[in-house]
């Protein structure tokens, strides 16, 4: 729960499947950052979830039902305010032309299924300390 002295990151979680919803909001839960999460189970959802409300973050999945994760980064891209927005794509697909078709398609960073608890860890740091800098300079 985001309170109202601390800074506070909302994140978006997209992806299909509700156990993994889950488990990424319990690493997320381990970190020092506090975080008001919410979910989409579709890339439709996920466009019409961040035009109703403004993220610092978000995790997509690659493979789901109807629009993919490629396609809904590319999406999400075209919008003027979600240009810089870091986007971490997340699958179990682990071929280096994945990884290519999602930088391609705008993600920040590329994590592969299962989680790594350390390499995922680095990259919140990363993420949380980019958006505490970029936090400063829009003050």
């Amino acid at each position: 729960m985001c309170m109202a002295n601390s800074p506070c990151y909302q994140v978006l979680i997209v992806d299909d499947s509700p156990a993994m919803q889950h488990a990424l909001a319990q690493e997320l839960g381990k970190l020092t950052v506090t975080l008001q999460i919410d979910f989409a189970d579709s890339g439709e959802a996920a466009l019409q979830q961040t035009l109703l409300k403004p993220y610092d973050l978000i995790f997509l999945d690659i493979m789901m039902p109807g629009l993919d994760g490629f396609d809904t980064c590319s999406r999400l891209r075209q919008r003027p305010t979600l240009k810089k927005l870091p986007i971490i794509m997340l699958s179990s697909k682990t071929s280096p032309m994945d990884e290519v078709k999602g930088v391609i398609a705008g993600c920040t960073t590329y994590l592969t299924k299962p989680i790594v608890p350390e390499q995922f860890q680095k990259t919140m740091l990363r993420i949380t300390k980019w958006l505490a800098q970029h936090a400063n300079e829009t003050a």
